[in-house]
């Protein structure tokens, strides 16, 4: 486990300092011609709003008016999903706690403390949210 854990922080190293010690001009460079015939690169924009399609044909950009749309409903849906882990967390917990043996019932009670606290930061953070729309005064749509 320790010499995974060294070759990793090995391989990192490695990598951010060829990172970092890297000239773009050695990169970008034609092997022939001097650093100041470097290749120009435009600035190109793609609206992914109008290539993301969706199953019934429809562009992304016709369903949410923004960024902040999308990002309104996959915050909601993340919310959800966490919520129906956590519910089947504490089910699995309390089926374990009930049939198991002493070794069972420590681990149901670490997967019960471990849910409780998962309830707790989602709990926190919507509240957060709500506070911070009120103070604001924008709609963030929860």
């Amino acid at each position: 486990m320790q010499n995974k854990f060294v070759l990793t922080i090995f391989f990192f190293l490695a990598f951010a300092i060829s990172f970092f010690f890297t000239n773009p001009s050695e990169i970008f460079a034609d092997s022939a011609s001097s650093s100041s015939n470097l290749l120009e690169v435009e600035n190109v924009e793609v609206s992914l709003g109008d290539k993301l399609i969706l199953k019934d044909g429809t562009p992304v950009k016709e369903v949410f008016n923004s960024t902040d749309d999308m990002v309104n409903l996959i915050v909601k849906v993340v919310f959800v999903g966490a919520g129906i882990v956590l519910f089947f967390m504490i089910v699995m917990a309390g089926f374990s706690m009930i049939s198991g043996d002493g070794k069972d019932k420590d681990k149901a009670k670490t997967t019960m403390t471990s849910a409780a606290i998962g309830f707790i930061v989602m709990f926190a953070a919507y509240w957060i949210m709500q506070i911070i729309q009120l103070l604001t005064g924008t709609n963030m749509g929860f």
